[in-house]
Formats: structure tokens, sequence, C-alpha cells
């Protein structure tokens, strides 16, 4: 087992509101009087001293005070994930939650890999899975991590985020990948949970606690980025007023990264027919003419399911449950998350890339699981179907969770969508139409906006408003299916330093 976890005293060269700013002297001590200045002079600088540390102590007192309150088991692994420069630091382990007690646990996994320039100044971006139930260590070791998941270990990754970013890899919500204990049914409460962790893992990281925090999902997560980024917003603006949750500080959320979303169930079940039947000819047309049946009945039970005045969860488990079937068709071996693929697989991960079935075994060997922190009694799970269970009896998906990045965006918080072209399993068209519908000051820029072609590819496009790389951001990559990181590592990684930057991209 690597050693626990160490605080860390505030950086160098950061002033101390509490030290005394430099007097400049009034009168130069003549050559006579200097031997008599001398014992002055380094009381001066003594008592200086003396006042940084005791300042630099009692903060790092509170934050050591503080954390623990709550569990926390973080251990730095060097070996297991090396980038193109050599040896990483990282950090990983588990934060226990609200409710999180040793009898009835309930307790995030994380692992938290330091950027390779500036650490403590560079931006955080959170990444997590979507599913729901997918780990967020698919992310981190399939494209954005210093390192790559091969059948037996892991290489160096050229194109990973971690050269000027601290990345933080989560996995959410707590029974997905090797999070354990407690579980919740719902994004909402989820988020609740996400800003718990954060709030625990800066006590236990304040050197960067303060850094911009950028939040990244896709598929599912275009369900939990919105609403994670609400619950942060709405406690940053509680805190301001004086009424946030005790022991609170603000969290500097600076945007939002979103890849081949499901963040409105209509705009989702419309366009994905749409896809499958016409542009990826995946249905023939008798199970087209089926589903086109079905289609009306799901948008009806999805618009009944949000009129309720108080959302039931028998109406929107009834909307899910209709309008699942549009997904059921047979595809004749096209592969949903790329249609330029074919597999015949029965199996669940069949069709899936290998790599995941990699990424499980990883988090499963005994070494591994000890250099990480991963209790013996923890089986990591890739997809946790429990949690997908919980979810879907919650009816989760029935919710227009696009409709919270309309306050976001006003309130500054930018927003970037980028999507694989060749996904059918949330598909373009789909993602396009909410973003055309959500009502916020962008809406009738993004409307006029043009499409205009990366410089490096005519295929892809970029829809940009506002400066830099903009407030309100969509970009459709062509040669990337679902996984488009993993599709498009380079020109991905190009994407996200461009955003977290706010450079143009063209």
């Amino acid at each position: 087992m690597n050693a626990g976890f160490q605080m860390r005293a505030p950086r160098a060269g950061v002033k101390s509101p509490l030290l005394p700013q430099r007097q400049f002297l009034l009168e130069r001590p003549s050559r006579k009087n200097r031997s008599s200045w001398a014992p002055t002079r380094w009381l001066v600088v003594g008592s200086l001293v003396l006042t940084w540390v005791l300042y630099s102590w009692r903060n790092w007192n509170t934050a050591q005070s503080k954390a623990d309150l709550f569990y926390s088991n973080v251990t730095s692994p060097t070996h297991l994930c090396s980038s193109p420069q050599g040896p990483t630091v990282s950090h990983a382990g588990y934060i226990g939650l609200k409710g999180d007690s040793e009898t009835v646990p309930k307790r995030s996994f994380f692992w938290y890999f330091e950027a390779e320039h500036d650490a403590e100044r560079a931006p955080i971006i959170l990444t997590i899975g979507g599913g729901p139930g997918s780990s967020g260590m698919i992310n981190l070791l399939s494209a954005q991590g210093p390192c790559l998941i091969i059948e037996n270990g892991t290489v160096p990754n050229p194109d990973r985020w971690t050269e000027h970013f601290n990345l933080i890899a989560l996995d959410h919500p707590v029974g997905a990948g090797a999070s354990y204990g407690i579980q919740v049914n719902n994004s909402r409460s989820a988020a609740i949970d996400v800003y718990d962790f954060l709030q625990k893992f800066f006590l236990l990281f304040p050197d960067v606690a303060q850094n911009p925090l950028i939040l990244s999902g896709g598929s599912y997560g275009g369900v939990y980025v919105p609403h994670i980024a609400t619950v942060i917003h709405e406690q940053n603006i509680a805190l301001a007023k004086g009424e946030g949750l005790p022991a609170a500080a603000h969290i500097n959320l600076e945007s939002m990264m979103v890849s081949n979303p499901m963040s409105d169930a209509t705009s989702h079940f419309t366009w994905l027919l749409q896809t499958r039947c016409y542009n990826a000819d995946m249905y023939n047309a008798s199970t087209c003419a089926e589903m086109f049946e079905i289609l009306p009945t799901c948008l009806e039970s999805i618009q009944f399911a949000q009129q309720a005045p108080e959302w039931s969860v028998e109406r929107r488990v009834a909307a899910q449950n209709i309008c699942q079937k549009l997904e059921k068709g047979d595809t004749h071996g096209t592969v949903v998350e790329d249609v330029r693929k074919k597999c015949y697989s029965k199996e669940p991960m069949g069709c899936f890339p290998p790599s995941f079935n990699w990424i499980n075994d990883f988090f499963r060997r005994p070494e591994n699981k000890d250099a990480l922190g991963i209790p013996e009694n923890v089986n990591y799970h890739t997809f946790a179907d429990d949690v997908t269970a919980e979810f879907r009896s919650y009816g989760d998906m029935i919710q227009p969770s696009y409709l919270l990045y309309g306050p976001l965006l006003k309130a500054g918080i930018r927003l970037l969508h980028y999507v694989g072209a060749q996904d059918a399993n949330c598909a373009w068209p789909g993602v396009i139409s909410f973003l055309r519908l959500l009502q916020s000051p962008f809406q009738d820029e993004f409307l006029r906006a043009p499409d205009v072609p990366w410089p490096t590819s005519e295929d892809t496009t970029v829809r940009v408003v506002g400066e830099g790389a903009g407030n309100m951001t969509y970009i459709l990559v062509a040669g990337g299916g679902h996984f488009v990181a993993k599709d498009q590592p380079t020109l991905v990684k190009s994407i996200v330093e461009h955003w977290v930057h706010n450079v143009p991209f063209v």
C-alpha cells in the first residue's frame, strides 16, 4: 500500500493578508549606528517569519481539522499511469459523502492527476461517466488521462488532457465504478453528492481550491452535467447571501463540456428514430413503420409526464418504458455507437471497444486495487447495472435537463457541446434540436450563427456565439462516434485546450 496522502502547507509565494507590508525606512542608519541597528533588523525579520509560519500553520490546521470530520483514504500511485514525460503525480482513493459511516458507507472513488505544467494554477476538469451507471475511469483511460489502457496495463497517451490541466476522474453516482455504499436514484440527488465531494476534495487539496473548474461528461452526462452545475451555482449564490451550507466554500465553476449527450427526452427520441431509419439506414422498412407508430405515443407520454404540477414517478416511468421501445429495433449488425462499424455479438458488452473490458480487469487486479486504495471487497464495474435500474425506477431520463442550461448561461457559465457525427445512440440531430430550443441570452445568435469548417478538417464544423471560444458553442466532429474523444483524440484535445483557455477555434 502506498503511503497515505499528506496535507500540504500553503504554496510559497502567496502573500498572507496578515503579514505586515514592508515599510520604507525614513532614515538610513549611519555607519556608526549600524551595529546597533543590526539586532533590530533581525528582530523585524524574525517577527515577519514567525508571523508567516503561524499564519500558514493556522490555515493548514484549519483545513486539517475540517478534513478530519469526514472519511478519506487517499494514496499517491506513481507507477500505474505514466505520461510520455514519465511518471505522473496522482492521488486516488475515497471521500465519504454526507450520511457515510463505517457500518453504512457512502464513498466516492476518484483518481486525480496533477497537470504537468503549473499544476497549482491550472484549471481543473472534473470528468464523469454516462449510463446511468458507467464509470468515470472509462474517460480517463480511453482518451483523457496521461495513459491509455491496453490489454495488460497502460501506455503513455500523447493526446492527454493532463499536459496543461488538472484532471479529476470521478465514479459518479455512488455505485458506479469503484464508488460504493448508499445509492441515489436521480440526477438532482446525485448532483448534491458531487457538490459534497468537491467541498471535501478541496479541503484535502486546498492549493487548487480557487482554480477554475470545468465539468466534463457525455452520453447520460448530458443529464448529470447541467444538474451538477446547477447545484454548484445555486450554492454559490446562497453563500454570497450568507445562506450557504455550513463550512462550504465558493466553487469557481467556469464552464461545461458535453459530448454526444442525451439531455432532452423529446429531442432524443424524435431524432434517434430519424437517424436510424433515414440518416444511417439502420432499421429496415418494416421496423421503421413499426417504430413510427410508437413515436407519437412516446412523445405524448413525455409531454404528459412533464405537465404534472408535481412530477409523478409513475408518469415518468410509463413514458420511459414506451419510448425505450424505439431503441430496441434490429440494427442488422450496425453498431449504434458508430454506424461505420458492424458487430453481431450477443454478449452484453460484445460490441463495445475491447478497452472497456481491459479497464474492468485493470481495476480488479489485487495489486492495482491496493495501490489505488480500493477495498478488497469492492468489485469494480465499468457499467453498474444496479445504478441503471435505480435511475430507471425513478424515470430520471424523462426530464428536459437542457432547460437547466438557460440560467447557467445567463450567469456567465460557458457551455460547449462537441458531438461525433457517426453516433446513432445520442444522435447529433437530437443535440442540435434542443440547443436551438434552449432559451438563453444567446438563442437568437445561436440560431443565426454559421457552421464554420475546422481549419484542418472541412467535415468538422464549429458554431460559436460569444468571444474567444464562445459562451455557447457547438462542434460537429465528422470522424467521431459516441466515444468521440476516443475516436478523434488529437482533434478533441485541441478542442478542449481552445475551450478551457477561451481562445478562438478558427
